[in-house]
């Protein structure tokens, strides 16, 4: 780990007594868990230690020091959105061995009509990565489409630093998974937020419920996206028609469809059908019917994804390569996994205190904000400015039970400014440091930071309207006005 200045080493430290003093007159239980919020924060910002390893470090605490009793803290390890985040890895980590996700974007740009003008194969890209990362990490994406859109600025001569149009690819590329929170398992913040709202208003958000409200949102952002990277960098495109047949070479050397990848479309296939069936059955046959209520106690999601993955490992499979072993299922991301269970841990800790109820409050006297949608688009602002210095994961994790405080203090609902949050910390766009896959297309070189700030400041404004606007306006169809 590159080693850092003392002072941003001791920087939770001071936040942490800062917070001890300023939480004087408070319960002690309070105080004790405002005391480890903030040094968890400060720590998940800093990157002092791991930020897996800060998630164990804060559930210990709590239990140390009084927070929340040991089996309240480590139920949060048991959350039944673990086996949830488990099942979604491990897809995700078999459609990227098989390579699926590869195929399915060289078909898509091996169509003539996606190439037809840069404008058009800009939007493809950011449509290839946006739809594949519904389904699978933002970094997976990223590093797939990574290669394929180099091979395609090779084919229009435009792979080489002061391109603006290869600006606009990669940058492209990085937001187009960013922006793709129109279903639940598509990053983790979504069912941070999710959870945290179950549990603190026993109000739970269906798979289609959440797409009501998260796909408008995705595609008016992934057309933001492509709107403001060709307002910066679409005055020197280039002829696009050679990378239609560079895709068709690339798509032609893979051969027939695999049976790995097809192993991988019908495991796909079965979690869609099962995450999306308990909704489906309430619609068509009514929310109280027998069958309708079976499948929602039945199916939960968490379910929907563990079956879905045991598929992987009993379909035949004689490719020692691209077979899914338990020992390549290992190496899917453990330590966001952990990171989302010390966090539902310390929101517990913060809502079973009455801390994040009184922190609320105050919150909501000292902003004024006592409205439902002044304090959405406040927590709203707040995430993507965190998520701009911390992971989208951190971010989430720490502000949303901030948000359901400030709304309950206010004595609204807490669902859009918790939902505002776990959209907004998915918006980093604005530094390579933010996301994973930012860093990965600054990488190629092609990018200059400046013009992924100057761009992405753009980007954060609107996604910061879009978000509060799509939530306003389709939170009361799906049912959670």
């Amino acid at each position: 780990m590159e080693k850092k200045p003392l002072w941003i080493n001791a920087a939770p430290l001071g936040a942490a007594l800062v917070i001890w003093i300023a939480l004087t007159g408070f319960e002690p239980e309070q105080r004790t868990v405002g005391t480890i919020f903030a040094l968890t924060v400060g720590l998940w910002i800093t990157e002092t230690v791991p930020q897996a390893v800060t998630a164990l470090i804060s559930s210990a605490l709590l239990v140390l020091l009084g927070g929340l009793k040991e089996k309240d803290v480590f139920a949060a390890y048991g959350d039944p959105t673990i086996p949830l985040f488990i099942g979604s890895f491990i897809l995700a980590k078999s459609m990227e061995i098989s390579g699926l996700g590869n195929r399915f974007a060289l078909i898509i740009l091996s169509r003539k009509g996606f190439t037809k003008s840069p404008a058009l194969l800009l939007l493809a890209l950011g449509g290839i990565s946006c739809a594949i990362s519904l389904f699978i990490s933002n970094t997976a994406t990223t590093a797939i489409l990574l290669p394929i859109g180099l091979s395609m600025l090779g084919a229009l001569g435009n792979d080489h630093k002061g391109s603006t149009y290869a600006i606009a690819v990669m940058l492209m590329l990085t937001w187009g998974s960013s922006v793709a929170v129109g279903v639940p398992v598509g990053t983790p913040p979504n069912l941070i937020g999710m959870d945290m709202i179950e549990q603190s208003t026993g109000t739970r958000i269906t798979f289609l419920q959440w797409m009501t409200f998260g796909m408008p949102i995705t595609i008016a952002m992934l057309f933001a996206c492509w709107g403001v990277l060709r307002m910066l960098y679409g005055k020197q495109a280039p002829d696009t028609a050679p990378a239609t047949e560079t895709a068709r070479v690339s798509l032609a050397a893979l051969g027939a469809l695999t049976l790995p990848q097809r192993n991988t479309l019908i495991a796909f296939a079965v979690a869609l059908a099962l995450w999306i069936l308990p909704d489906f059955m309430g619609v068509a046959l009514g929310k109280d019917h027998e069958v309708a209520t079976w499948a929602v106690k039945a199916i939960p999601p968490s379910v929907a994804a563990l079956v879905a993955t045991s598929l992987l490992f009993v379909l035949p499979n004689s490719d020692p390569e691209t077979r899914m072993t338990w020992q390549k299922a290992t190496t899917i991301d453990w330590g966001i996994i952990l990171l989302f269970a010390g966090g539902i841990a310390l929101g517990q800790a913060m809502f079973q205190t009455g801390l994040a109820k009184e922190l609320g409050t105050m919150a909501a006297q000292a902003s004024g904000a006592n409205s439902i949608w002044t304090i959405t688009a406040l927590c709203t602002a707040a995430a993507i400015i965190l998520s701009e210095l911390a992971s989208n994961t951190a971010a989430a994790t720490t502000l949303v039970p901030v948000s359901i405080g400030l709304a309950q203090g206010a004595e609204v609902s807490p669902i859009a400014p918790a939902l505002g949050v776990a959209l907004g910390a998915s918006l980093g766009f604005m530094l390579p440091v933010s996301t994973a896959p930012n860093a990965i297309v600054y990488s190629s070189g092609l990018v200059p930071p400046k013009e992924m700030m100057k761009a992405g400041v753009l980007l954060d404004i609107v996604g910061f309207l879009v978000t509060v606007a799509g939530l306003y306006l389709f939170l009361p169809l799906a049912g959670l006005n």
